[in-house]
């Protein structure tokens, strides 16, 4: 599965939010400075979590998380940058059932793991790293 760069930053505002925002408010600009993301994009993809309901802002005061990471599946996550308003395929051909197959695995997958197990995921890989 491809990640887009949507998605990508999408993970990299949450992680911000759920490692540093402590339920404070934060502005666009501390979190796209921590990440080296572009401050415009980056408000356009707070503005998705928004909408999906993971974060909330407030004018003046910036963003903070309204769902706690572990509440957070990697499923809803990528359904808020990827598969939203999706056409349907009428036809189902073979390739389009495997398609489908495939995707239902995926989402059964993604379902049970959170943004908070990705989390976790990266720090035990960076200290297996450094015991290298």
């Amino acid at each position: 599965m491809k990640m887009n760069r949507t998605l990508a930053y999408g993970l990299a505002c949450l992680h911000y939010l759920g490692e540093y925002g402590q339920n404070r408010w934060v502005q666009v600009s501390e979190i796209s400075k921590f990440h080296n993301l572009p401050s415009a994009y980056c408000n356009k993809v707070l503005q998705a979590l928004i909408r999906a309901g993971f974060v909330e802002s407030q004018k003046g005061k910036g963003f903070r998380l309204r769902k706690d990471l572990d509440d957070i599946s990697a499923w809803e996550l990528m359904e808020a940058f990827t598969f939203n308003g999706a056409p349907k395929i009428p036809k189902k051909e073979l390739s389009i059932k495997l398609y489908e197959t495939l995707k239902n695995e995926v989402d059964h997958w993604l379902v049970g793991l959170s943004v908070f197990d990705i989390m976790q995921m990266m720090k035990e890989e960076e200290r297996r790293k450094s015991e290298e």
